[in-house]
């Protein structure tokens, strides 16, 4: 079946030669004179890609983007936006709404058709890693989560049958000291469905293209305020905030705060857990380049190479050695989340030594 494409444009010229470009490449099109009639049309169509003008009179191409984000039928649709100006007064804003693409006119076709079919594949291809990730991470959890659940729950079933068999005899010192074996059982557990659930959601957030867009619109306008707070609690909680060195100025980031916490809350932590007490943890943020830079740098045990090329979910290196609790969903959770906020992630380490967690995401536009 032809893949079927709605243009979106109120010129009736430029609709006129796009039909005739995709039709002849193959394409079933469907038009639209404006960004009302456009969204009506996608709602009734579900076509595979549109085709959109920014500049056009009522609802611009912007706005008729956003609307289409709503709706969870078309808000996963492929946009791909026309204009007659310099892209690059209107990249920032579409990227940031979710547009997949800018076409400049006069429109070449060889481009044009050339831009559609990427936007098409690159949709087919994502839908089958989407599938391909779900039933890995079912997989691994049929091997990984029993254990990190059954481990703790044997722990509070023991000690919850202790206090109810022996309250009577426990002196207050013994009580407590069982109440707080118990809490860290349960912390542990909590920690695990937690990470399982956060873990979850990065395999469907990518699909969300309105979550998604919504996210990089707010962003998160201190982030330099967001990763201090993050720091001091973590390094308080390891009983090692002297080790803490902040380096921070002020960024705006194009990922909103509740995803900037999880992110940054998995790199610190770790860099915490895997160094020893004495030895500085570093985190830096700066400007650069139209992406905000934040670094994480500990002093511990780090990677090799291979490691560093393997970090995939479900995957903790040397657990034999070390014995460290967890998933090992740290750092994927990390790498899902700046990569779908249009973010990258660069991990350098040397065994011994320690290791350097980098990430940039795009700096959120000055409102």
């Amino acid at each position: 079946m032809a893949k079927r494409i709605l243009c979106i444009e109120d010129d009736s010229g430029m609709r006129k030669s796009v039909r005739l470009m995709l039709e002849f490449t193959g394409y079933e099109t469907i038009e639209a004179e404006n960004g009302m009639v456009g969204v009506e049309q996608a709602l009734k169509f579900l076509p595979d890609i549109i085709i959109c003008d920014v500049r056009m009179p009522g609802m611009d191409g912007f706005e008729t983007l956003e609307e289409l984000h709503k709706h969870e039928s078309t808000a996963r649709i492929p946009f791909i936006f026309l204009t007659g100006e310099d892209p690059r007064t209107q990249m920032r804003k579409g990227m940031n709404l979710g547009a997949s693409d800018f076409i400049l006119k006069p429109i070449d076709m060889d481009d044009f058709i050339k831009a559609v079919q990427v936007r098409l594949e690159e949709t087919e291809k994502r839908k089958n890693e989407s599938q391909r990730a779900i039933d890995e991470l079912s997989e691994k959890i049929t091997r990984a989560l029993p254990h990190e659940l059954r481990t703790p729950m044997i722990g509070i079933l023991g000690l919850a049958e202790q206090l109810k068999s022996h309250a009577e005899e426990l002196k207050p010192r013994e009580i407590k000291e069982l109440a707080e074996t118990l809490s860290f059982a349960a912390v542990r557990m909590n920690e695990t469905l937690e990470k399982f659930w956060l873990h979850t959601q990065c395999l469907f957030l990518a699909n969300d293209t309105s979550k998604l867009s919504a996210s990089r619109q707010v962003g998160s306008k201190e982030a330099q305020e967001v990763i201090q707070h993050i720091a001091e609690d973590i390094a308080s909680t390891y009983h090692r905030s002297s080790d803490l060195v902040l380096n921070l100025s002020p960024i705006f980031v194009a990922v909103s705060e509740i995803y900037l916490e999880q992110l940054i809350r998995q790199v610190i932590d770790n860099a915490f857990k895997f160094s020893i007490a004495g030895t500085q943890v570093i985190i830096s943020t700066a400007r650069g380049n139209e992406m905000g830079m934040i670094t994480i740098k500990d002093n511990g045990r780090g990677f090799l190479e291979d490691q560093i090329k393997k970090i995939h979910a479900f995957m903790q290196f040397d657990r034999e050695q070390y014995e460290q609790q967890g998933l090992g969903l740290g750092l994927m959770i990390v790498k899902r989340l700046t990569e779908i906020h249009n973010g990258s992630m660069q991990v350098s380490s040397m065994q011994g030594k320690g290791t350097t967690v980098s990430l940039s995401f795009p700096l959120l536009p000055l409102r």
